[in-house]
């Protein structure tokens, strides 16, 4: 297999001949052909390739439950130069209400190391993140859903997922799943995202 690496003058420059180029994940440019094809995937897929794509996830469940009022809270950060690009879902036995905060403040939690989706790949991610800190302050609301468990005296799952966010570096968020329902509950809160 050969790999051609193209160095590009400039990207407004006259030529009689227009190659297909991409980068790879080192930001090299391929000339595209046989061994370097055209990507076609999603970027999300794509990303996930690349190893830069990760995911946290809490469950309460197997003999646990959630309290009514309780959540599952995850605060985390970005490192310096580092965008995140950010979905998240949960599930609740009843009714539940999913937020995301920016510019919340913590203290102590569990340390959450987020898992890489490429089992494959070495990269690491350059999010710090805790699982159910002491929330201080939670910040400026800036997204919320329900979760709709139910009615009446029955109760069923509900789950929900969201809108990608792009996030600021340096800056603390936090995900909030909420149970509701006014019961004990099983629940999950999912975090979905790539650097």
């Amino acid at each position: 297999m050969a790999i051609i690496y193209v160095q590009r003058e400039s990207e407004n420059q006259k030529t009689q001949l227009v190659a297909l180029t991409q980068k790879d994940k080192d930001g090299n440019q391929l000339l595209n052909g046989s061994d370097a094809p055209v990507i076609v995937v999603d970027v999300n897929h794509q990303r996930l390739h690349e190893g830069r794509a990760f995911f946290a996830s809490h469950i309460i469940n197997n003999g646990s439950t959630l309290p009514n009022g309780s959540s599952i809270d995850f605060v985390f950060a970005a490192g310096p130069g580092t965008t995140m690009h950010l979905t998240y879902g949960g599930a609740c036995g009843g009714d539940a209400e999913i937020l995301l905060y920016e510019g919340t403040t913590s203290t102590g939690g569990t340390s959450y190391t987020p898992l890489k989706r490429n089992r494959t790949s070495s990269t690491i991610s350059n999010v710090a993140m805790v699982l159910n800190p002491t929330v201080n302050t939670t910040g400026t609301l800036i997204y919320s859903d329900l979760i709709i468990g139910g009615g009446k005296t029955k109760t069923g799952g509900g789950d929900t997922t969201s809108l990608e966010f792009v996030l600021l570096p340096l800056t603390n968020y936090m995900v909030r799943l909420t149970n509701t329902s006014g019961s004990n509950q099983v629940a999950v809160l999912t975090l979905e995202w790539y650097e």
